[in-house]
């Protein structure tokens, strides 16, 4: 693990300000700065030299690594110059840099938000264990960012900015300068002498981030010239809000006992508010964006009221979730099965099945086995003093959700059924097979 930086000594020519945005830098193994090449991102990559330099004059243990990272998103004639400049930087201060060149559609409807789905895509990716990515957003964008969000009705949590860190990837996401202006980045970074790229592209008023830029902010401002400060705070209240409506969620849960899983009873013991808030928090844990308010209440209603005999979901982003008896289940879209096509395995490798992987834990007699799909009439023997009940009426018993029975691969040596993947087995040999689906 790294050196925490808020307990060592900033270089003396630090302002106050400046030694208080990075006082709470978390310790990790790395740090890695996402680097475009403008102002804001060269300023933080200089503060981080900085920092470094002074950390291995100190005494204790060596500071992180730091290196920088440039994506280039391939939208401006200009990014070559960009990389260019960020390459040249990099190797005046002597220190790495990853390129990584984007391929963006320029004719989606919404480019921002596919740039920005992509970057930090690569951003998840790049980053190793304990690592720290460190992004140059200042107040100014976080203001940017609850107003934008405001226009497109977001709720508490979205209302809450972002955060200034955050778990990503195999590392975390650190945002330091939030608490800047970016007229104060820019007096600071004039007095060191720094140079850095404009993007002549941030002048598009047709982007809705420029457009709340160059002309909502500067009205706000010049009637409440503290409306920066204001808006930032407001961002800290529904963070805040934000957090109580996870301790609830935490609370229902425990109090409904549902650790394992949502339960229909547990959930129907809530109010229709606290059912949404739970169902979000859980989506959230699984690493997946909630529906939109709408669609989750009318999904909910239905899923909670619906007959036993049915089978309700709510398909949205390649997951679906559903109902089985008493559970709430999430499960990702598979490609259809292809029940006809029987498959002679080996065993020598894992076999791809179903959107999963079937592995052998203990192998049959025989060089190979058969493989196939349920296709209906089945019938085998779970126990020798057992009768020989469908296939069918057997994982309903075992409860066996509907969409995953005919998933389940089904190994069989000549006529003779031997096992059900993760299921059963006749005792002489032992499969296992990762299902699709788990419990919310």
């Amino acid at each position: 693990m790294g050196q925490d930086a808020s307990h060592q000594h900033f270089p003396r020519h630090w302002p106050d300000d400046l030694c208080q945005a990075f006082a709470s830098l978390p310790p990790s193994r790395g740090w890695v700065v996402a680097l475009s090449g403008g102002l804001d991102s060269v300023f933080l990559l200089h503060c981080l030299a900085q920092l470094r330099r002074q950390l291995l004059n100190g005494d204790d243990q060596p500071p992180p690594e730091l290196t920088a990272l440039h994506i280039n998103h391939g939208l401006q004639d200009a990014s070559p110059q960009w990389a260019a400049f960020c390459g040249g930087l990099c190797q005046q201060l002597d220190l790495p840099l990853t390129g990584h060149c984007l391929h963006l559609d320029s004719a989606g409807t919404d480019l921002e938000a596919t740039a920005r789905e992509a970057r930090y895509q690569v951003f998840t990716e790049h980053l190793g264990a304990e690592e720290l990515l460190l992004l140059a957003h200042h107040r100014d964008d976080q203001a940017e960012t609850l107003l934008l969000r405001l226009m497109r009705g977001s709720g508490i949590r979205g209302l809450a900015g972002m955060p200034a860190s955050r778990p990503l990837g195999q590392g975390h996401l650190y945002r330091p300068l939030l608490g800047l202006s970016r007229a104060r980045v820019e007096v600071l970074a004039r007095e060191w002498g720094l140079s850095w790229c404009e993007d002549s592209s941030n002048q598009d008023l047709r982007f809705d981030r420029n457009f709340v830029r160059h002309q909502v902010l500067p009205q706000l401002t010049g009637r409440w010239p503290a409306a920066l400060a204001t808006l930032n705070r407001s961002a800290a209240h529904c963070r805040e809000a934000d957090e109580l409506l996870n301790d609830l969620a935490r609370q229902d849960i425990s109090s409904q006992q549902m650790d394992s899983g949502l339960t229909v009873r547990g959930l129907q013991s809530l109010s229709n508010r606290r059912q949404r808030n739970l169902v979000r928090y859980r989506l959230r844990q699984q690493g997946l964006r909630p529906p939109g308010e709408e669609r989750l209440k009318n999904a909910l209603h239905g899923l909670l009221t619906a007959e036993p005999d049915r089978e309700p979901a709510l398909h949205w982003e390649g997951h679906s979730l559903r109902r089985y008896r008493d559970g709430l289940w999430l499960v990702p879209d598979l490609p259809p099965v292809e029940a006809s096509t029987p498959v002679v395995w080996n065993m020598q490798q894992p076999l791809p099945w179903g959107g999963a992987l079937l592995k052998v834990l203990h192998a049959p007699v025989g060089d190979s086995v058969t493989v196939t799909f349920r296709q209906g009439g089945e019938r085998f023997r779970p126990a020798p003093d057992r009768p020989s009940p469908l296939l069918k009426h057997w994982l309903q018993e075992q409860g066996v959700p509907p969409w995953e029975r005919q998933r389940l691969p089904l190994i069989w040596q000549g006529s003779e059924l031997i096992a059900i993947a993760g299921l059963w087995s006749n005792g002489l040999c032992q499969f296992c097979w990762d299902c699709s689906y788990r419990p919310l």
